[in-house]
């Protein structure tokens, strides 16, 4: 999945579970949402940070701003997300899934239900294909939750955006 529907459930799990409605708190719960694809960045994409392990670890340094219970199943709903969200995807790169539980068991589990961004040059990023899944993502992850919390939503923004300033 792209940034947008990881994006989508800390928004959901933020908007649920978040005691303190603020731009900090939002952000942490976002950048929870997108922490397990830090592997890209060691070129072995989906693999360490793509289990159980990691999803029950992940949402602990966190804690320290997160201090009640709702806030942390919050933080581990969110974290756990993603795993859920990847495994949706259909993936057409070589390993085909997510290792869940890596390092224990070196099998990639992959349920291959909704479409996938094409990588590679730029004319196949900028693609009709890609284009569709972008729209697919907001009309069902992104959209809802708006829709969901659209009364809410403009008054916490504009409360958490002065918060964060001061």
């Amino acid at each position: 999945m792209t940034p947008i529907a990881h994006t989508s459930l800390a928004l959901l799990g933020w908007q649920v579970c978040a005691a303190k409605k603020t731009v900090k708190t939002l952000l942490f719960f976002v950048l929870l949402s997108g922490l397990p694809d830090i592997d890209f960045l060691f070129g072995r994409h989906q693999v360490f940070t793509h289990n159980i392990f990691f999803a029950l670890l992940a949402p602990l340094p966190f804690f320290y701003w997160f201090r009640q219970k709702r806030e942390r199943i919050g933080l581990y709903l969110v974290s756990f997300s993603h795993l859920i969200l990847d495994l949706l995807v259909i993936d057409r790169f070589q390993p085909i899934g997510i290792p869940l539980f890596y390092p224990l068991v070196n099998r990639y589990f992959n349920l291959g239900i909704f479409p996938s961004m094409e990588r590679g040059p730029i004319p196949g990023i900028f693609s009709t294909h890609n284009l569709v899944v972008l729209l697919l993502e907001n009309l069902i992850f992104l959209l809802p939750v708006l829709l969901y919390f659209r009364r809410s939503l403009p008054a916490q923004w504009q409360t958490a955006f002065w918060s964060w300033r001061s």
